[in-house]
């Protein structure tokens, strides 16, 4: 089939060859949506379902991203050549795909190279809405002091220079602040990011922020902004050339702005938002609109996520680069499944509507979807970032419940011997984290030193004699997989459990 661009010239024609295509008059709708960190996960996600309101008439109102960082490929050009338009392709584990066309967002600038654009876009009284995907590490908050993390450089560039902001928080701050001396209106600040009870720390960021910078400006977002808890869910890897010459091979689109993703997804949102804009109308397109979201956010970051980082770390090691590839040695099948998920299980509350068994096996069949071709190098990246939230805490709960977490030590045990740099085979290991060479340098001395490992991951306090415990039983692991190798010490780990 001969490929056709894909523009909105050429959408009638698309459709015409069976693809989905926006059904919606997009010149009507307004940018009343502001996104910040528009990649591959927002596209695949929020996107799709604003998509779905529009294409059912339950919302007038489209999306405009901005990128705060400068982008590594030519986005604003690829976009606006294909008017904003790209290919959402959803393959489940039997292969079956389908493609759509996704229409929402409206425009996109880049606020590095255009920041006065990006402000007026962000201040201005249309915009109701303003989402984040711009990952945890972009928040510069200190999990154990509970605040900004004001040391850092960025942050103390913020402070001396706030109308040049470099972070997402003085950025949102500026922007904020002249809404204010617009009278531009309340607003819902959304973050989709991945980590606990994000809505709160934005909020708690941005008060911290304003309160040491922009006094005045502190009272008026308490009174003005909404801050809903969200939790996101769907495997999104990155875009690959094979994905764009299979999309055109395949459905006869030439789209260089495709998405790939899983055909799963999940939206828990709280029902907290300002009134100027209808969130609520999203439960009509299978977003679910709850009063908790915490136990969703902790069930999804300590079992979806930790699993992700507990996969990944061994089969790195193991020699594996795909996760379906991965997720299908049986070795490693029954440690992520039959130990690390059971024990990590009872650090989970209880969640409404939820079956954790079934969200277990789930899962364990979402990892081994072959047809999205995520890597192992991406769940590995940036876990310094992940681990804290998604197995440390967790971690520090069943310590000090004297509950069984031998499974979540080995995998402790092996991000600590991915640390090292070096695989089994002496090979360089890449690593891609904000705190590699400190937490590499920690990573060498984990089996002589393993309090001072658990202390540069950031383990959380647990009480009495039980962390002397729980370094001794790291350095048992580390000393394990350094003498025999990650396979044979995977052979040796635990027991399974009964199933739950």
């Amino acid at each position: 089939m001969t490929g056709l661009q894909l523009c909105g010239e050429n959408l009638k024609a698309l459709g015409d060859r069976g693809l989905r295509i926006p059904r919606y008059n997009r010149k009507a709708l307004r940018p009343r949506i502001v996104h910040l960190g528009l990649g591959h996960f927002h596209r695949a996600h929020q996107a799709a379902y604003i998509d779905e309101l529009l294409n059912r008439g339950l919302c007038d109102s489209g999306i405009f991203g901005i990128n705060l960082v400068p982008d590594s490929y030519p986005l604003a050009e690829i976009a606006r050549e294909q008017d904003y338009l790209y290919t959402l392709l959803a393959r489940d584990s039997a292969g079956e795909e389908s493609p759509r066309v996704i229409g929402s967002i409206l425009g996109y600038l880049n606020a590095a190279s255009q920041p006065e654009e990006a402000l007026a876009i962000l201040s201005a009284g249309e915009t109701a809405v303003i989402s984040l995907t711009v990952t945890e590490k972009a928040y510069y908050y200190d999990t154990v002091k509970e605040d900004l993390a004001w040391d850092h450089g960025d942050l103390i560039h913020d402070a001396a220079f706030p109308g040049k902001p470099r972070t997402v928080i003085g950025f949102l701050a500026l922007a904020l602040e002249m809404r204010r001396k617009k009278g531009a209106g309340p607003v819902t600040i959304m973050s989709c990011d991945n980590f606990p009870s994000n809505g709160k720390i934005l909020a708690r960021c941005l008060d911290s922020f304003c309160r040491k910078i922009r006094p005045d400006l502190a009272p008026w977002i308490r009174e003005n902004a909404a801050f809903p808890l969200s939790m996101v869910d769907r495997i999104t890897p990155g875009t690959t050339g094979a994905l764009l010459d299979d999309l055109e091979k395949r459905h006869g689109i030439r789209d260089r702005w495709a998405v790939g993703c899983e055909d799963f997804r999940q939206w828990v949102l709280e029902d907290r938002f300002q009134k100027a804009f209808p969130l609520g109308a999203l439960g009509k397109a299978g977003v679910q609109i709850v009063n908790e979201v915490e136990p969703y956010e902790l069930m999804k970051i300590r079992l979806l996520n930790g699993s992700h980082s507990a996969l990944a770390y061994p089969a790195y090691l193991m020699g594996y680069r795909g996760v379906a590839e991965a997720a299908a040695d049986p070795l490693l099948r029954r440690f992520i499944r039959e130990l690390y998920m059971e024990q990590i299980g009872n650090a989970v509350p209880e969640v409404p509507g939820i079956d954790l068994k079934e969200y277990k096996d789930t899962l364990i069949r979402r990892f081994s979807n072959k047809n999205i071709g995520d890597t192992v190098l991406r769940l590995a990246s940036d876990g310094s970032k992940k681990v804290p939230n998604a197995i440390l805490k967790p971690l520090a709960e069943l310590v000090q419940n004297g509950t069984p977490h031998g499974a979540v030590v080995f995998a402790l045990a092996s991000w600590a011997r991915f640390l090292s740099g070096k695989g089994e085979g002496g090979e360089p290991i890449p690593l891609e984290d904000p705190a590699a060479s400190v937490l590499s340098a920690a990573a060498l001395k984990a089996g002589t030193e393993p309090a001072a490992f658990l202390r540069a991951v950031g383990m959380p306090e647990v009480g009495g004699d039980k962390l002397d415990s729980l370094a001794q039983e790291l350095r048992a692991c580390v000393d394990q997989i350094a003498a025999a190798g990650i396979r044979r010490s995977l052979e040796a780990c635990g027991e399974p459990a009964a199933l739950a």
